[in-house]
């Protein structure tokens, strides 16, 4: 065996023990509901199971008079949903698109997550050079609280009546996420820990995110894949055995037909149930930043970006 390839094994049994290692450390200290969910929604059997005893909400009307998104038609986006696992073709207005960037590019983002790395996305090089590191990823924090766009997107009519007509439920919202991906190489590890590898989220027994590209994308520049129809069945390893994919393993069980590869111009949405196999691809020559809006049946406090003020420093 090659070096490299040994160094490649080494990794991938790392992330694997690390990620189930810190999956339940989190879930005991933080929230053990939110660790067994995690241990039961990956059976299509056991959500069927718990969705059954929960009731059903009565047909929620929201008031879309003030839609962002007035052309959109909610069941024609849910069927998708529901057989595809995907839906493209939801455009956020221009205005709000550039009121986020500007919020983006004036507010202070962390590498690789970190809420002692923050720093204003035109100093990164400096900030990378202070640290000795270089940065896969910068998030952002308190998007919601910051951000009256994000804030807005939050409560948008169309997006809500979409979440409670796939969830048959009330829509809670979990949580948001935006972050820059930046070009550049990447180890495995890297990619693990940034979701540049194909995984499916365990987020609750039912959920729905919704993205919104706030930079053109293409090719070099990360695109969003899903895997069409991976929600709906997964083999057996990928079950028990839930990690980081390789593209070899999901091509050749789902083929390549079923990859869905998201390209275009800022603005472009699409929305996604996260329980399909996923991955942002690693940028290799433009940074890609993306607004990530979460909503599902129960909130368990874990998928926020909510962060204390006073944890949030710049480097």
């Amino acid at each position: 065996m090659s070096i490299s390839l040994f160094n490649n094994c080494l990794d991938r049994i790392t992330s694997k023990i690390y990620n189930i290692c810190y999956e339940n450390y989190k879930g005991l200290t933080k929230n053990p509901r939110w660790l067994l969910m995690r241990k039961i929604a990956r059976f299509k059997i056991g959500r069927a199971i718990v969705m059954y005893f929960l009731k059903p909400s009565a047909k929620l009307d929201f008031n879309d008079t003030n839609s962002c998104f007035p052309d959109l038609n909610v069941d024609e986006v849910v069927n998708y949903l529901k057989t595809e696992g995907i839906y493209l073709g939801i455009q956020l207005p221009e205005n709000i698109v550039q009121e986020i960037v500007e919020f983006a590019y004036s507010t202070l983002c962390y590498g690789n997550r970190k809420t002692d790395m923050g720093f204003f996305y035109h100093k990164k090089e400096h900030a990378q050079t202070k640290l000795g590191k270089n940065f896969i990823i910068g998030s952002y924090f308190n998007t919601g609280l910051l951000c009256p766009a994000i804030k807005k997107l939050q409560n948008e009519p169309t997006l809500l009546a979409i979440a409670a007509a796939f969830l048959h439920a009330e829509p809670k919202h979990q949580g948001n996420l935006m972050w820059w991906s930046f070009s550049g190489n990447a180890t495995y590890l890297e990619q693990s820990q940034a979701a540049q590898l194909f995984h499916y989220d365990l987020d609750d027994y039912g959920c729905v995110k919704f993205f919104f590209y706030l930079t053109d994308v293409d090719d070099g520049s990360g695109p969003h894949v899903c895997v069409r129809g991976s929600h709906n069945h997964k083999k057996w390893s990928h079950l028990w055995l839930r990690k980081r994919e390789t593209d070899e393993d999901i091509v050749n069980y789902y083929g390549s037909e079923s990859l869905v590869k998201i390209c275009g111009k800022a603005g472009l949405g699409f929305v996604e149930d996260p329980l399909c196999f996923h991955k942002g691809i690693t940028p290799t020559h433009q940074d890609r930043l993306i607004l990530q809006i979460e909503f599902a049946r129960n909130d368990y406090g874990m998928q926020h970006d909510l962060r204390p003020a006073f944890l949030l420093k710049c480097i």
